[in-house]
Formats: C-alpha cells, sequence, structure tokens
C-alpha cells in the first residue's frame, strides 16, 4: 500500500490543526464569543464538505442523506460533539497556552488515547498489544511536552 498520500495529508492535517485555534480565537475575540466562533467555524466546514460530497457524487439525494442518518447507532453523534469540544476548546486555550504549548499537549493527549484504543482494538482500530517502543515514545512526548511548555 502506497502511504505517500495519507502521511501528505496527516502532515498537512496537523499543519491545519497549528493554524485554526489562531484563526478561530482572533474570530472568537471579534465578535466575543467562542461558541458563536465554533458556530461558524462548524457552519463554513459544512457547507465545504458539502460541496465536496456533491461534487465526488456521494450525495444522491436529501432523502437519501436522512435515511443514511437513520441508519447510525446513536453513540455515533458524539463524533461531532467532540469535534465541537476541540475546536472550541483550542480557540479559547490556545491563545492562553501558546500555540506549541496548546499543539504538544493536545498531541499528548492524542497519543495516550491512540495507544488505549489500540490496546482494546476500539472503535474499528486493529488490537495492537502496548509496547516498550510505544512507551517510550510516548515518555518521550510527556517529557517534549513538558520541555515545550517551559520554555
Amino acid at each position: 500500500m502506497n502511504l505517500f498520500l495519507p502521511i501528505i495529508f496527516a502532515l498537512l492535517s496537523g499543519l491545519a490543526m497549528s493554524i485554526q485555534p489562531g484563526i478561530n480565537s482572533i474570530l472568537g475575540k471579534n465578535i466575543e464569543s467562542p461558541w458563536l466562533a465554533s458556530t461558524i467555524s462548524f457552519f463554513l466546514g459544512t457547507i465545504a464538505l458539502g460541496i465536496i460530497t456533491i461534487a465526488l457524487g456521494e450525495m444522491k439525494s436529501t432523502s437519501f442523506l436522512v435515511e443514511t442518518i437513520k441508519e447510525q447507532p446513536w453513540w455515533i453523534w458524539i463524533g461531532g460533539f467532540l469535534g465541537a469540544i476541540v475546536v472550541t476548546s483550542s480557540l479559547v486555550f490556545a491563545p492562553k497556552l501558546g500555540a506549541t504549548s496548546w499543539i504538544a499537549l493536545f498531541l499528548l493527549g492524542q497519543v495516550v488515547t491512540s495507544i488505549l484504543l489500540e490496546k482494546w482494538g476500539a472503535l474499528g482500530f486493529p488490537e495492537k498489544p502496548i509496547s516498550a517502543q510505544k512507551m517510550i515514545g510516548l515518555g518521550l512526548l510527556v517529557l517534549s511536552a513538558w520541555l515545550v511548555r517551559r520554555g
């Protein structure tokens, strides 16, 4: 399997995640509401995704969309809620922590959670044991986050 495209998109997503809190926090300050800023961000993201979905021919009809939504388990909607938490907390707290500290702590939270998800094979991830290498990597991330926070 060619991993070039997934690696590029992962790097671009990291780039976007580093820029997004700053952009959204400026919006939040300008309109004096982190909640409205998050709503605007999600609204514009929804429009962009809608256009892409239609352009790719994946939106067959609005009834198809409604039926697809109805077929999903109730807990699947937690993903949107988690996205709202990420966007809102990043625009509120990234300016207080600084971009580097925010991303270091964000990454640390992601890696800890990912290790646990893989340990249990949860949410469709392949089951992978917690290895010594992962624990060393995690320790280095903790050290990195601490160093970045102190700097």
